[in-house]
């Protein structure tokens, strides 16, 4: 029994009708923004498609992005709809034209909003009311796909396509005309296959590192357009770069200095070979193999490898620190293996129970893999030391390819102390400017404009110091005349001419008094110094500077080559010794 007036329950059933319709409608609604959504995505996605193909920046955008933004904005647009709420006179005025009802719903809802009672308006209630039952909502409000917005967005998704996968013409005529562009781009690309060479989780050294050059690459090929930002961008990775590997000499030098403490024992061999080599790729494998062998190895064995591994570790702790530590640790574990096995066998023999011997079992277990953890902690550093040592030199492989591109004079690494003195030119080296004579050896060469001249005690000097040679330089045969003299050699040297000197003519110039007449401010002719000849004098640099033949090698000794490099830059430059 309901309280409800007629026109006030057919005013409520008229406004639940009302409410079908209007979910009905926000359904086609929905699809419709759907569409929509789809369609500004997609001209999104082609503005950020023409954004990157001006920048040649096409192949960077990720995929799943470009696709993922439209999706997102359909699906934005489409749950906002819902949202949006019609009015129930909107929603009569809708129904009455889909469903044809010839304004019956409209009049009715009028009717029930004011409370009419007479007959009339409650036969008019009941008709709207009837006839919006019968009404089929899916017949009346069809979900038809909106083909206009479903166009537009394939259109334009097409086109972004087409622009996409086309060469940008304007980037193509800059690179023909500058071609550091392209070297720019190649470049990054090399820095980034770098990256992908590292292997991901293999320490969280590497991981850092692979993320650094990763990051440096996209920022060159960002740049790539501008060489000399990827340049300055290029250098800077490579400070990056370096500034992780500040501890990689210090390994180096560790390993080198724990060589000779391995070689003694057969199961440390392998990995005193591995240093020897100087290739921190093979050391992380020897070591990494030697702490997978201690498990398999016999109380004995362990004893001499923990007594090998302390030796170097004293040795190494010169040096570095860490290294020494990880082989120590490595050593006190083993030790301790050793000792639980020794506890072991004895429990046995004593006959104890078998729980205690296999506690001693757990125990030796236990310590040989702490020995273990220490030597492949070890081995990550010699693996991530080679990682950055292959890092920097791709590095400066590429910088000096894109320096010479750009025309630049290249950087390259050398040793501080690399510069020649002119003061170390003595007696037995004067140089003239197309001959050159020696004292100490008298021997000429023809035709080669080098005359070698002298008396290598002296003997033929003059009063104007320790020793002089006879000849200013000495005569070559046929071409080339030495214009080189010398105030230096032997200091030994007889003096047949005056008494010894003790004027420093570098050190402490002064007027030395001679016997002949000219006055200290007029000049004269050297006979010594005569115009050189026109010949083809050659000589060696070592037999003018005999420093120049170490300047090649001196790195050798410093640090500033790999140590696994530097027999071949010795090798190299001995073969051009010999052409």
């Amino acid at each position: 029994m309901t309280l409800l007036s007629p026109a006030a329950t057919y005013h409520a059933e008229l406004r639940q009708q009302l409410d079908s319709v209007g979910r009905a409608i926000s359904v086609q609604r929905g699809l419709l923004w759907l569409a929509r959504g789809l369609a500004t995505g997609a001209v999104i996605v082609l503005g950020l498609v023409i954004w990157a193909w001006t920048r040649d920046g096409v192949g960077r955008l990720p995929i799943v992005l470009l696709v993922a933004l439209p999706v997102a904005a359909a699906l934005l647009t489409a749950s906002g709809s819902f949202f949006v709420r019609s009015n129930s006179r909107e929603l009569a005025r809708r129904i009455d034209r889909a469903a044809r009802l010839q304004e019956r719903s409209t009049t009715a809802l009028e009717l029930g909003a004011r409370g009419e009672e007479f007959p009339l308006a409650l036969a008019q209630m009941r008709d709207a009311v009837e006839h919006l039952k019968r009404v089929d909502l899916l017949e009346a409000f069809p979900l038809r796909a909106p083909r206009n917005e479903l166009l537009t967005a394939f259109f334009v998704a097409l086109v972004a396509a087409i622009v996409a996968i086309s060469p940008n013409p304007w980037l193509l005529q800059a690179r023909a005309s500058n071609p550091s562009i392209t070297i720019a781009r190649e470049q990054a690309q090399r820095v980034q296959r770098l990256a992908d060479s590292l292997q991901p989780n293999a320490s969280p050294e590497i991981d850092a590192l692979r993320q650094l050059i990763s990051n440096g690459a996209k920022t060159m090929d960002a740049r790539s357009n501008e060489p000399d930002a990827a340049l300055n961008s290029l250098q800077d990775l490579e400070e990056q770069v370096q500034q992780m590997s500040a501890g990689d000499d210090q390994l180096s030098a560790a390993m080198a200095a724990i060589a000779s403490a391995l070689s003694g024992n057969q199961n440390t061999q392998a990995l005193s070979d591995a240093i020897n080599t100087g290739d921190m790729r093979q050391i992380s494998q020897a070591t990494k193999d030697l702490a997978q062998a201690l498990k398999n190895m016999s109380p004995q064995d362990r004893a001499q490898v923990a007594q090998a591994l302390r030796d170097a570790s004293n040795r190494a702790g010169r040096v570095s620190q860490s290294v020494a530590n990880n082989l120590a640790t490595a050593a006190d574990a083993l030790d301790q293996s050793v000792a639980a096995a020794g506890a072991d066998a004895s429990a046995s023999q004593s006959g104890q129970d078998q729980s205690g011997q296999a506690a001693g079992q757990q125990a030796g277990a236990t310590d040989a893999q702490a020995a273990s953890n220490a030597l492949d902690q070890l081995s990550q550093s010699a693996s991530a030391a080679d990682a950055r040592q292959r890092a920097a030199s791709q590095l400066e492989s590429s910088r000096n390819a894109l320096e010479r591109a750009l025309g630049r004079t290249q950087s390259r690494s050398g040793s501080p102390n690399g510069s020649s003195s002119s003061n170390n030119n003595s007696a037995a080296n004067g140089q003239g400017q197309n001959g050159q004579g020696q004292n100490g050896d008298s021997q000429g060469q023809n035709g080669n404009g080098q005359s070698q001249s002298g008396d290598p005690s002296g003997a033929n000097g003059n009063a104007s110091g320790s020793g002089q040679q006879n000849d200013a330089g000495g005569q070559g045969s046929d071409t080339g005349q030495g214009g080189g003299s010398s105030t230096g050699g032997d200091s030994n040297a007889t003096n047949n001419n005056g008494s010894p000197s003790q004027v420093d003519a570098i050190l402490d110039p002064q007027q030395v008094p001679t016997n002949g007449n000219v006055g200290p401010n007029e000049s004269s002719v050297n006979p010594y110094t005569s115009a050189a000849g026109s010949g083809n004098a050659q000589a060696a640099p070592e037999a003018v500077q005999p420093s120049y033949s170490s300047q090649s090698t001196q790195g050798n000794d410093q640090g500033s080559i790999p140590l696994g490099l530097r027999d071949l830059v010795k090798d190299y430059f001995s073969s051009l010794d010999q052409k």
